[in-house]
């Protein structure tokens, strides 16, 4: 079995909010981004993997905006001097390549190596495997734990790519019947939740027209940003 993260995932449901997996990954990609502008920048197999995989736009920009330009600037240098390395001969077939429709091949294959160098990222990988053992532990313990049941059925259920995760791990691991139990909780918590957002929504539309004088409930003046969070996982870190 997977490591479980019982703790974190009783904290995050404690909190409340639209969807825990959102706080859990964000919690675990807040600490990440902070440990390099300290020593972790500098661990041996730290740089390899960063060397390897590189990290995603999202994060450079994060990794950028921090204290630690240095640190980030020895892992970029690294980084690019392997890119150098790896795109090198498929620039140079590229450019001696003979022929009708070798040119094309060949320009077609140093495209795709470049792609393949910014498909991945390490701070990426490292929150899917988070996340992969959150979603097993929120589905360990719905299973096998009475108290955690209840808080999850009084709970706002997933953001709806996060939801998708947790049906394909709920699917693949589950036998047919506790699926179907299973099923029937956290899609009863879906269509609630979309139900009272699409409510909270239009009245918070109402609060601006001309002629509406009240400010709303926390929850209307907070819907717009509740809905993007439901619809694509948006939050607020």
């Amino acid at each position: 079995m997977r490591k479980l993260e019982i703790s974190r995932v009783h904290d995050a449901y404690a909190r409340g909010g639209e969807c825990p997996l959102c706080d859990l990954v964000a919690e675990a990609e807040t600490a990440y981004l902070r440990s390099f502008e300290h020593s972790r920048v500098m661990e041996p197999e730290v740089r390899v993997r960063t060397n390897r995989e590189g990290f995603c736009a999202p994060h450079l920009r994060r990794l950028h905006a921090a204290d630690n330009k240095l640190g980030l600037g020895l892992m970029v240098h690294t980084r690019l001097q392997l890119v150098r390395a790896q795109l090198e001969p498929e620039l140079a077939n590229a450019a001696s390549a003979h022929g009708r429709r070798e040119p094309t091949r060949q320009a077609a294959a140093a495209a795709s190596r470049i792609r393949d160098l910014g498909s991945t990222c390490y701070l990426c990988r490292l929150l899917e495997q988070d996340r992969r053992r959150y979603i097993v532990t929120i589905l360990y313990l719905w299973a096998h734990d009475p108290l955690f049941a209840p808080v999850f059925r009084a709970s706002r259920g997933f953001c709806l790519p996060h939801f998708a995760e947790v049906l394909d791990e709920a699917g693949g691991s589950m036998k047919a019947d506790r699926l179907r139990r299973w099923l029937d909780d956290a899609g009863t918590l879906l269509r609630e939740s979309l139900s009272r957002i699409e409510d909270d929504l239009l009245a918070f539309t109402q609060l601006h027209r001309a002629e509406n004088s009240s400010r709303g409930t926390e929850e209307v003046r907070a819907a717009l940003g509740r809905a993007l969070q439901k619809l694509s996982g948006v939050t607020r870190a």
